[in-house]
C-alpha cells in the first residue's frame, strides 16, 4: 500500500485513536489495524512513531487531560471570584466527562498495560493539582494540605460516581443537561458543607 509519509504523524495517530474511542464510547474494539485502516495505511507504519499499542492509549490519555486542562482554565478565567472559578470548574469538568463518554472510560476505567512514557506521566498529576489549587483558593486558603486533598477526594469521588452510574445505565435516565445540574448543585452543597465542617 502506498502512502504519503506526510500523511502519517504521531498527532493523526492519536487523533485517529481519539476519535474511534468516541465512536465505539470505549476502547473495546479499537486496535492498529483498525487505526491504520481509518488513516489509510498498513498497521506496520504506525511502528515507525510508537514502539506498541500501549504507547498510544497512553499518549492519547494524555491528550484527553490535556484537552479537559484547557477547557477547564479557558472558562475558569471568566469567573469573578475564586469560589466561582471553583464551581466553574466543577462544571467543566462534568461537562467534558458527559459529553465525552468513551474518553472517560478510558481514562477512568480501563486497563492499559505498561507505564505511561515520562511526559505523559508529568500530565497525569496535572487534573489533581490543579483542582486542589482552585478548591485551596476557593476556601480562602484556611484549609490544610491534608483537608484539601481529602476534600477534593471526596468532591472527585461523588462525581465519578454518579458519572459511572449514568455511563453504565444504571442511575434513573436522566438526560445529560439535567444530570450536570443535579451533579454540580450536589458538589456544591458537599464542598460548603465540608468546608464549613472544618473552620
Amino acid at each position: 500500500m502506498a502512502v504519503d509519509k506526510k500523511k502519517i504523524s504521531k498527532d493523526r495517530i492519536v487523533n485517529t485513536l481519539l476519535v474511534k474511542v468516541e465512536e465505539n464510547q470505549s476502547i473495546k474494539d479499537v486496535n492498529l489495524r483498525g487505526i491504520a485502516k481509518a488513516m489509510g495505511c498498513a498497521h506496520t507504519n504506525i511502528y515507525n512513531y510508537f514502539n506498541n499499542f500501549s504507547e498510544i492509549i497512553w499518549t492519547a490519555l494524555g491528550q484527553i487531560l490535556s484537552n479537559m486542562i484547557d477547557d477547564v482554565e479557558a472558562r475558569v478565567a471568566l469567573g469573578k471570584n475564586d469560589q466561582e472559578r471553583f464551581f466553574i470548574a466543577l462544571d467543566t469538568i462534568i461537562s467534558f466527562s458527559l459529553d465525552h463518554p468513551g474518553w472517560y472510560r478510558l481514562v477512568w476505567l480501563e486497563s492499559i498495560d505498561g507505564e505511561p512514557p515520562e511526559e505523559i506521566a508529568m500530565i497525569l498529576t496535572k487534573p489533581t493539582a490543579g483542582f486542589e489549587e482552585l478548591l485551596s483558593k476557593a476556601s480562602g486558603e484556611h484549609l490544610t494540605d491534608i483537608d484539601v486533598s481529602r476534600i477534593a477526594n471526596m468532591l472527585h469521588s461523588y462525581m465519578h460516581g454518579e458519572i459511572c452510574q449514568w455511563l453504565s445505565g444504571r442511575a434513573k435516565e436522566k438526560q445529560k443537561k439535567e444530570l450536570r445540574a443535579e451533579i454540580l448543585s450536589n458538589l456544591k452543597q458537599m464542598y460548603q458543607l465540608l468546608t464549613q465542617e472544618i473552620e
